[in-house]
């Protein structure tokens, strides 16, 4: 029968220490010093003079066997994480084998609970993620809510007020997904809005923030954008989506768009007045006929 020789990792500073171990042990068991854990299999650390500060992290790297004196040092290194113990009397081949085995089952039982506490916790900060992101992003679209819109646009208007830089707005209105709500369903008026949500989107920054206002308004925040600026890139869009042919299944729609437009600081100096401002040049552009572009400042020239 071939005899199995076992492997011993032993971490220790007394020299005497591992010719007593080998003499007891005898030739089945190769005796091996080590300076630290480096595999995951058990090693025998002597812990009869001192208890290392990181033995709680040594553990969880490879099982431990604790050498020590007495029963009170047992304890307190079972306490410090160490998976078995055994005294100098202890170290005979039955009772290492016995603690081999049980070092090795209760570091495996460890792991899988490290795993699952892992794995919890990834799943828990997923959820995280989810409900804030349900929170702060339209299932529609995948564009910021309003919620997030007025979380954000009071703090964007502080920074361009502190850094003394222009802020546009945009508001964008579909011309006709009312009518193709009413005529083809809302599920293909929802196909319209997702479409020119991406299509809008590909043609922003990425420091602007893009959200869904309302049912058929999309908003942009553009910081750095003065008035000439937002009017250049609002009539870029229109132009874009009035070009662009959508084919949900069999059907060839062409739809418009209306978008009003103002600045800070020169149209309005908070929020609210920001936001009643461009809500006015987008229904100046609704009673244009849509399908074109107004400023804040072209409505006071009129």
């Amino acid at each position: 029968m071939t005899s199995v020789t076992h492997h011993l990792p032993v971490i220790t500073n007394d020299p005497a220490l591992t010719n007593h171990l080998a003499a007891q042990l005898g030739s089945e068991w190769e005796l091996v010093v080590v300076m630290e854990v480096a595999e995951a299999m058990p090693h025998l650390i002597d812990l009869r003079a001192q208890m290392p500060a990181n033995l709680s992290a040594l553990a969880e790297q490879a099982p431990l066997i604790g050498l020590v004196t007495d029963v009170a040092s047992a304890v307190a290194a079972l306490q410090a994480g160490i998976h078995e113990t055994v005294t100098i009397a202890e170290a005979q081949p039955l009772c290492l084998n016995r603690a081999f085995q049980s070092a090795r089952i209760r570091w495996q039982i460890e792991q899988m609970r490290r795993q699952q506490l892992a794995e919890a916790r990834a799943q828990a900060q997923s959820l995280a993620v989810r409900l804030q992101n349900e929170q702060i992003r339209d299932p529609l679209t995948g564009l910021y809510t309003r919620r997030y819109l007025n979380e954000t646009l009071d703090r964007e208007l502080r920074r361009a007020d502190r850094e003394q830089i222009a802020l546009s707005v945009a508001l964008i209105d579909i011309d006709q997904l009312e009518q193709i709500n009413w005529h083809f369903g809302r599920a293909l008026g929802d196909v319209v809005l997702q479409h020119l949500a991406g299509l809008i989107g590909r043609q922003v920054r990425g420091g602007d923030i893009f959200c869904r206002y309302g049912g058929d308004e999309l908003l942009l925040v553009l910081p750095r954008v003065t008035g000439e600026t937002i009017l250049l890139r609002a009539e870029q869009w229109r132009e874009i989506v009035a070009q662009t042919v959508i084919r949900p299944g069999t059907l060839d729609l062409q739809v418009t768009i209306s978008i009003g437009v103002a600045t800070f600081p020169q149209d309005a100096r908070n929020a609210v007045d920001l936001m009643n401002r461009v809500g006015e040049a987008l229904r100046a552009a609704k009673m244009a006929g849509g399908n074109c572009v107004r400023s804040r400042r072209e409505l006071e020239r009129l």
